[in-house]
């Protein structure tokens, strides 16, 4: 007998929990799981329905019968670039991804403000003395740009300690956080930054946030301040980003992402004492974060088979 079931490609930079298919089975008996891992044939990939993952526009054009992607990811914009059929449905996974990351964020901050990346160099030498003045968060003014479920829980971590938070958002919102005393509009960004000793970007990869931190608003920041960037790298000028590090006027930074991923070795951004970088890895990869992502994905699709409308979709034109 044929085989009569609904597919749904799934594709993951991690290994998925162990009770994967049984939660999918759980809530949509009449699909089945192909694994982009696997290698399926084109026919079985002409089959599928559903895509769970980031899957590039070569292995999508062999889905004709594809009627909804959820990327594992916050960012979307593999569906974006080249773009899925608008009568594509399309979601993500934000919401997964605040708690490891804002951690991440505050890992970078604490290291900014007390001089860590410093006194590790000096633990390999062996060397045993103070290093300036540390700062203590408390006294900070932190500027948060992107104030989704990471910037949001990063801006709370950061009020929680005593500091000074204000908020940028891209259109305005009547429902301000508690733990930030005002928030600003993009077309407020210069303001925002203005008298912050950390500017942190919790932003996705738009058209509208490329080059946001411009070489211009670099400049306008307040000599010595700090900048936390988990988002996109393409979000910073990166040459004078450099250049304003070299001289001073930057006083540190803490990188997720850069421009472009890998960063290339002969980059300066690696040799500067005052810069931390992860390889985009803030995510926490395993663990918790990949449970929460496939937790909302079955969610989802219960709403799917179910007929009723998702809690989101992705605003394309904002491209989140």
């Amino acid at each position: 007998m044929a085989n009569t079931k609904k597919k749904i490609a799934v594709s993951s930079f991690w290994p998925l929990p162990e009770d994967f298919a049984a939660d999918i089975a759980a809530v949509a008996p009449d699909y089945e799981l192909v694994y982009l891992s696997d290698n399926p044939t084109d026919s079985q990939l002409a089959e599928c329905e559903i895509i769970f993952g980031n899957v590039g526009a070569d292995v999508r054009q062999k889905m004709p019968k594809l009627k909804w992607a959820h990327a594992q990811t916050a960012g979307v914009e593999i569906y974006l670039n080249p773009p899925l059929p608008n009568d594509v449905l399309l979601t993500n996974s934000s919401g997964a991804y605040g708690i490891a990351i804002a951690e991440h964020m505050l890992h970078f901050t604490l290291m900014l403000l007390r001089n860590a990346t410093g006194y590790l160099s000096q633990q390999r030498k062996h060397i045993w003395k103070g290093i300036g003045r540390a700062r203590n968060l408390n006294s900070c003014n932190v500027t948060v740009v992107g104030m989704g479920d990471i910037g949001g829980r990063y801006a709370l971590l950061c009020h929680a300690m005593g500091a000074k938070v204000n908020g940028v958002v891209r259109t305005p919102r009547n429902d301000k956080p508690q733990c930030v005393e005002k928030l600003f509009t993009t077309d407020q960004l210069d303001d925002a930054i203005q008298d912050a000793d950390i500017v942190a970007l919790a932003l996705p990869g738009t058209g509208e946030t490329t080059g946001i931190l411009s070489r211009e608003r670099l400049i306008s920041m307040k000599k010595g301040a700090f900048i936390i960037n988990i988002g996109r790298g393409s979000a910073i000028d990166q040459d004078a980003l450099i250049e304003l590090l070299q001289n001073g006027h930057i006083g540190g930074v803490g990188l997720d992402v850069t421009t472009p991923e890998p960063l290339p070795q002969d980059n300066p951004l690696w040799d500067m004492p005052n810069v931390i970088i992860t390889p985009h890895v803030s995510h926490g990869g395993r663990g918790n974060t990949t449970g929460l992502v496939v937790d909302k994905f079955v969610r989802y699709l219960a709403d799917y088979v179910n007929g009723r409308p998702f809690e989101r979709e992705i605003d394309r034109e904002a491209g989140y």
